[in-house]
């Protein structure tokens, strides 16, 4: 990737070290002007010497926290005449060991969700007056903020928050890029302090995301979630499809609702109701597209069937332990349409339907080799 010719501004957070100092290191070999923070004024002291051959630098100590503290950021950011970037890198793993919630502190998640959802926010709040028309924000994320792992209440829930507020602020600002990057797992500090006298030099250094991080922040990309190591120059900038939503229409609305919201406990996005319509909207996780032509319908039915018995639409969920969503259906008065049974795809399969003879059937699936752990990122 080449030098642009058109001078560029960014401001990152948490820039004394790790993922910060080296984004920092690739934007100012590429003529970036530079403005870093970090809590700990020498080490960001030192961190600004390092970056000062590269290109002009400010560094400004302080806590994102800090009001007085953003102020001076912006303060910065109008004298280098705008910002083209914002990274929002600073956060916090907060307690460590790490409490599971019935033992969360209240006053420790607090101050995690201060700098890790709050800050950020007050950051873009202050700064806003400074972005130049195609401002990029990325707010630095994780797989904790999407993955339910025991443990990790306190970063993984902040992580969450901070990403339906970056899914939020696009929605609310289209002109702008917003980012939120899960950078992936690597070796920092804050890597190590969430797992204490481990031996964490398998993980790879944090340049090994970086070049996902450049992609965006000079590409054509659209705002949204992004694993950095996914990312690449040469990508695809852009799809006209953001999201999948599957629409079922149902004879008992009421008995549908309770299947899916209470048997499966999907979250409810949203709803209508009048006098002679109701809708529901379901959060589902990720969602995908699948297109079969019949002999493949056919051999998925075999396999998970014994004989072809869907219809043209067939609903596939990816469940955590798949006895117990089971078992939750059927009591909401769901039809078993087979026994689980494995798949040669090394997915634990069961296939239901919501009425006996409903040309809809449900697959629902376990990935047998799923073996979850969290990231942590900075």
């Amino acid at each position: 990737m080449s030098s642009s010719s058109v001078a560029r501004t960014a401001l990152i957070t948490g820039a004394s070290r790790g993922l910060g100092l080296a984004l920092a290191h690739a934007l100012g070999q590429l003529g970036w002007s530079l403005i870093i923070d970090a809590r700990d004024a020498a080490a960001l002291d030192a961190a600004g010497a390092q970056l000062a051959p590269l290109t002009n630098v400010i560094a400004i100590a302080g806590d994102v926290n800090d009001p007085a503290h953003r102020a001076a950021l912006a303060e910065a950011a109008h004298k280098l005449g705008g910002l083209d970037a914002l990274v929002n890198n600073a956060s916090t793993l907060g307690a460590s060991p790490r409490p599971n919630l019935l033992d969360y502190a209240l006053n420790d998640l607090e101050a995690v969700y201060r700098t890790n959802v709050i800050a950020p926010l007050a950051l873009i709040q202050t700064l806003q007056s400074t972005f130049k028309s195609e401002v990029r924000i990325i707010n630095v994320t994780s797989d904790a903020g999407v993955e339910p792992y025991a443990g990790w209440g306190g970063y993984g829930s902040s992580k969450a928050a901070l990403e339906h507020l970056s899914a939020i602020l696009a929605a609310e600002k289209p002109e702008w890029r917003v980012y939120w990057i899960d950078p992936g797992d690597m070796r920092t500090q804050m890597h190590q302090e969430a797992f204490p006298g481990e031996d964490i030099s398998d993980r790879p250094t944090p340049d090994v995301s970086v070049p996902g991080f450049l992609a965006l922040l000079v590409g054509d990309f659209p705002s949204g979630r992004f694993a950095a190591r996914a990312v690449t120059a040469d990508s695809e900038p852009s799809t006209m499809v953001q999201g999948l939503r599957l629409a079922l229409t149902v004879s008992d609305f009421e008995r549908a609702t309770a299947l899916y919201r209470d048997g499966l406990r999907l979250p409810v996005l949203d709803q209508w109701i009048s006098d002679n319509s109701k809708g529901i909207l379901f959060g589902a996780g990720e969602a995908t597209l699948e297109i079969f032509d019949e002999g493949q319908a056919a051999e998925v039915d075999q396999i998970e069937v014994g004989h072809r018995s869907a219809g043209p639409v067939r609903v596939a969920l990816i469940v955590d332990d798949l006895d117990t969503a089971s078992t939750a259906m059927l009591e909401k008065g769901a039809v078993a349409v087979s026994q689980p049974i494995l798949t040669p795809w090394h997915d634990r399969n069961q296939r239901l339907a919501f009425e006996p003879h409903n040309d809809v059937q449900v697959t629902l699936s376990h990935d047998e080799q799923t073996t979850p752990e969290a990231e942590v990122n900075t």
